[in-house]
């Protein structure tokens, strides 16, 4: 919706631009509840509906929908099961979209590489691949880090707010990349409109980047007190999915504990080459303050 909503806003400077937004056909004809009111939404926006179902439909049946538009932006996510991106991807480049923009929104995969502790990210090396096998439809790739909100999750493992415990991910100076959902959307309509367009290129965005030290740190001053810090070796997050396999935060956190590929410096990122602003994990966690201070 962060996208829909920031692309619907650039269409009154680019009128020629009609948006749509594919939706399964159950909640393509809600009548009630949440859905219902993003039915709304979208109809105030200007958006139209496709309907479509990313995973029950063949690759030949996605081309059909896809051969529809100019341009295709993939923000699905990995609720799909395994393959979901794959299949997208070449339903894409099999209807000959002139632009994709792949769910690659989350760390630079070719240089975390395959192995990394989480499967779904090997399948992203491979979207990479295809896109670079082929000169017909350009693409656009937007490196966001992982949502703001996630570094402050109980499950993800690295905030305990109830103990005002931080855990280190592999070393205290590594980093990691977060942005959030609403400047991501804000970031990919300026990136997706921008001139000249930016095609077959990796675009880094970025509300913050911090090392896992320093958001000890900022704990510290939100909780006023010592926070105490705990590192969780490289060792130990290995073991951690060994006797959990089924874990996905324990193959998120040891995804994570590497010192490249996760997170990039703000001076390389497309907002603050442009000077757009963006929000930062303070910034965030003031807007939230009732739920991540005493």
């Amino acid at each position: 919706m962060p996208v829909l909503r920031a692309m619907s806003k650039k269409t009154h400077k680019n009128p020629s631009t009609k948006i749509s937004v594919l939706l399964k056909e159950e909640a393509s004809h809600a009548v009630s509840g949440s859905r219902k009111a993003r039915l709304d939404e979208l109809r105030a926006l200007g958006i139209s509906v496709v309907e479509g179902d990313l995973q029950r439909q063949s690759i030949d049946e996605l081309s059909t929908i896809f051969r529809q538009f100019g341009a295709v932006i993939n923000c699905s996510g990995f609720v799909g099961g395994p393959g979901t991106q794959i299949k997208i991807t070449t339903a894409v480049l099999n209807a000959g979209v002139t632009r994709y923009f792949p769910w690659q929104f989350g760390v630079d995969y070719d240089i975390v590489g395959k192995g990394s502790g989480q499967e779904v990210w090997d399948e992203q090396l491979e979207v990479r691949h295809l896109l670079r096998g082929q000169s017909e439809t350009d693409w656009t790739i937007v490196s966001t880090g992982i949502f703001t909100s996630y570094l402050f999750e109980p499950s993800f493992g690295v905030v305990d707010e109830k103990k005002h415990i931080v855990y280190g991910l592999g070393d205290w100076q590594h980093s990691i990349t977060l942005t959030t959902p609403e400047d991501i959307g804000m970031l990919t309509a300026e990136i997706f409109f921008y001139q000249p367009e930016i095609r077959n290129k990796i675009v880094y965005i970025a509300g913050d980047t911090l090392k896992y030290i320093e958001i000890a740190e900022l704990m510290e001053s939100r909780w006023g007190d010592i926070t105490e810090r705990k590192l969780l070796t490289k060792e130990m997050l290995v073991e951690d999915v060994r006797n959990s396999p089924n874990d996905t935060a324990a193959k998120y956190r040891l995804a994570f504990a590497r010192p490249d590929g996760v997170a990039w410096s703000m001076a390389n990122t497309f907002n603050f080459q442009q000077g757009i602003k963006t929000t930062t994990a303070m910034q965030w966690l003031a807007i939230h303050d009732n739920i991540y201070s005493d």
